[in-house]
């Protein structure tokens, strides 16, 4: 094997130093890439979390609505059924004056027979 001279000695440590630094500068280039990248993705992660926050919320707000229309049909039905109550309690007393009515309508016009027949004897 041939004496290397400390000339070529320093001279392959010079490149491999050369080596080592552009090494570091492309290790550091794709981090900053690779920060960049975590970051965007970060913010996107962030943005589907604040709209997924959004979803929850309205739904929260659109189960509160429905609770309070149903409460809301609840108290109409309640309104709807008492007026088909006194419907037909109205009805019902329609009918029962129709027949008093017709009843004290015979009971006049028998009246009035009898006091014509007792009038024209």
């Amino acid at each position: 094997m041939a004496a290397t001279s400390l000339n070529d000695i320093y001279r392959a440590i010079g490149t491999l130093s050369e080596q080592v630094t552009s090494l570091r500068r492309d290790i550091d280039a794709s981090e900053r890439r690779a920060g960049a990248e975590n970051r965007e993705a970060d913010e996107k992660r962030a943005q589907v979390h604040r709209r997924m926050d959004d979803l929850i919320s309205e739904v929260g707000d659109i189960k509160t609505d429905i609770a309070i229309i149903k409460d809301d049909v609840g108290d109409a039905k309640a309104v709807t059924d008492d007026v088909k109550k006194w419907k037909l309690m109205g009805i019902g007393a329609l009918g029962v004056v129709g027949i008093g009515g017709a009843a004290l309508g015979v009971s006049l016009a028998n009246s009035f027979e009898w006091l014509a027949r007792f009038l024209h004897k």
